[in-house]
């Protein structure tokens, strides 16, 4: 009845699993003595849990007593029939752990003997999830994203590696998906905080006076796109890469740019997207105005004033702004979010119609200790220095060696490869001679990559001359932003008025608590209700929770607290210490926003005034 009460979404999958198997994999057993154990049915024969005396997990305990002092949290693949896990509660009342158990069927024994309830209500559990399929991986790995603050330490059940190891294989590919995503995030939100959101903002008034890249879709179909990075390696090829010119669609991704025009080779198409002011320092010292570029409403806004025409957009998935306010427009140019701009250049050629891409200058490691190619300004030297100094780790290269290589290097090196095993229809050839291996894209040298590359019929030069003629594309218009932003200005205050009608409740709380509990728990059951008209929102949800990430993620951690309080002075003051902090900084948020979207708007008026 407790998984009934408390766990609805776990009772229902054990009744769907219970309904829909007849035969079951996993059996209890309850020897003479007392002790428990558990048998598995796999190909190759009967398998039990435990060993007779144990031995199994005193070695196991032994093998992990480096948890016996301080505190993490502890995500464990496996709960079996719960001895490890009381093993280490034993050993360590200071361990949280977030607990991963793939098999219903063993779950469904282990309820045999085990009292849920004790279970989940154990302080140092704060996370069960049952099931073997990816959305039951990705579900528990979120939680784990949201609810874990503490230093993360991964521990499994080696029986569970007999059981299904492609299952174990696939969890620990999600585990490590999500916690470099949430790393990547952190490492964004602290370089860059809201900056991203608010050039999205900005630069709508540049979209408007831009094209969208649907201008351009598949425009070059059966080109070979050259997307080249700022790499050392591109120093090796700068020479044939310009005699080749009229052979390939170049690309120059990001800051590449300036190596390029350094070695006199003038791109057809520039693609940018960060965020930060080195990006607009990229574009301060360079003549780059008549060479096109695809940007994304992130970018660094003073770019677009540096380079104000021959610019066309896209724009990302994760761009809460830009997919918020204009949900309704239904586009094929929402490109997915790379954490480099190599990897927006590779689906803008795609875009473009090129059915082979090659690299150059993509060395995503430091070889020869060396960062960028020449002609690169927006960086001083000790930074360089000091980034490359950071580069303790190692990656096999092309020449089967290896280079030094940081851990945001590898990153775009992985994030990379992934992109590269989502396209099916595109040949990835590497042509960087002194970079990292890149796994999906070959290496062949630039020469031979390019030799039977014949002269084509494309003009990329039509990129340019594109913006003769007006869009018939774009669905953005002034009077629809505009539109668009007062709707956005009016919600932003109606969430106001409902987060200061919550802050008003909890006052009121604050004067029950003590001499009229009950009163007070109906008061909160009311804030409850009136708290989640601004939390149920679309702009909360979309926006608000990106906008203050970090504090939206400290305020999910804590907020539980206030359930598990058995006092109503108790609640009342974790209300102050929570509640009261975090919707005076939404508040803040939702007015910050307004701010920027009054500029905006006045922006805009001013256009269509023109």
């Amino acid at each position: 009845m407790y998984l009934y009460s408390n766990k609805r979404d776990t009772f229902d999958l054990i009744q769907r699993y219970l309904d829909q198997v007849n035969e079951k994999k996993s059996k209890l057993i309850i020897n003479d003595d007392g002790t428990v154990n558990l048998t598995y049915t796999l190909t190759d024969g009967i398998k039990t849990l435990y060993s007779d005396d144990q031995s199994d997990i005193t070695k196991w305990i032994e093998e992990h007593n480096y948890l016996q002092d301080g505190q993490y949290d502890v995500v464990m693949y496996g709960l079996g029939l719960t001895q490890h896990l009381a093993k280490l509660i034993e050993i360590n009342s200071k361990l949280n752990f977030f607990i991963m158990e793939p098999e219903i069927d063993i779950f469904v024994e282990a309820l045999k003997i085990v009292e849920i309830d004790q279970l989940l209500e154990h302080p140092q559990v704060k996370q069960l999830t049952i099931g073997n399929h990816p959305i039951h991986f990705k579900l528990f790995h979120s939680l784990v994203s949201t609810y874990s603050s503490l230093s993360q330490i991964d521990v499994y059940i080696p029986y569970y590696a007999q059981i299904n190891i492609e299952d174990m294989r696939a969890f620990y590919e999600y585990n490590y998906l999500i916690r470099e995503s949430r790393l990547i995030e952190i490492g964004f939100e602290k370089q860059f905080g809201t900056l991203p959101y608010r050039n999205s903002i900005n630069n709508i008034e540049k979209m408007l006076l831009s094209q969208p890249i649907s201008e351009l879709h598949n425009k070059f179909e059966g080109c070979t796109a050259l997307v080249v990075g700022g790499g050392p390696s591109l120093a090796v090829d700068a020479e044939e890469i310009k005699k080749h010119k009229d052979k390939l669609l170049i690309i120059a991704a990001g800051s590449s740019i300036q190596s390029l025009l350094t070695y006199g080779i003038e791109p057809h198409l520039m693609v940018s997207m960060d965020p930060g002011s080195a990006n607009g320092k990229v574009y301060e010292k360079i003549e780059s105005s008549e060479i096109p570029l695809v940007f994304v409403p992130q970018i660094y806004a003073n770019i677009l004033n540096i380079h104000p025409k021959h610019n066309y957009y896209a724009w990302f998935q994760n761009d809460v702004i830009i997919n918020y306010l204009f949900s309704d427009i239904k586009v094929d140019y929402n490109f997915v979010p790379t954490n480099s701009v190599s990897g927006t250049a590779i689906q803008v050629a795609k875009y473009l119609g090129a059915n082979q891409i090659l690299f150059a200058g993509q060395d995503c490691s430091f070889p020869n200790n060396e960062f960028y190619a020449q002609g690169v300004e927006h960086v001083s030297e000790s930074q360089l220095k000091k980034k490359i100094a950071k580069g303790n780790l190692e990656v096999e290269n092309v020449n089967g060696t290896t280079n030094y290589t940081d851990i945001s290097m590898k990153s775009v090196l992985e994030n990379i490869e992934r992109l590269i095993s989502t396209i099916d229809d595109v040949t990835f050839i590497n042509t960087s001679s002194l970079g990292a291996k890149i796994k999906g894209a070959d290496y062949v040298p630039f020469l031979e990559a390019t030799k039977n590359i014949q002269s084509n019929n494309f003009n990329f030069s039509e990129l340019r001359l594109s913006f003769k003629n007006e869009s018939t594309t774009n669905s953005i218009t002034v009077e629809g932003a505009l539109s668009r932003i007062r709707k956005f200005k009016s919600t932003c205050e109606q969430l106001i008025d409902y987060s200061e009608a919550s802050l008003k409740l909890i006052g009121k709380i604050d004067e029950q608590s003590r001499r009229q509990p009950d009163k007070a728990m109906n008061t909160l059951a009311k804030l409850e209700q009136q708290f989640s008209k601004v939390t149920r929102n679309a702009m909360f949800e979309d926006i608000i929770t990106v906008w203050n990430r970090g504090l939206t993620r400290n305020y999910d951690q804590q907020v539980i607290r206030i359930a598990k309080e058995p006092t109503m002075i108790g609640k009342t003051k974790l209300l102050n210490e929570i509640v009261v902090p975090f919707i005076e900084a939404i508040i803040n948020s939702f007015r910050e926003l307004i701010k920027e979207f009054q500029q905006l708007q006045e922006k805009l008026t001013q256009i269509k005034e023109q």
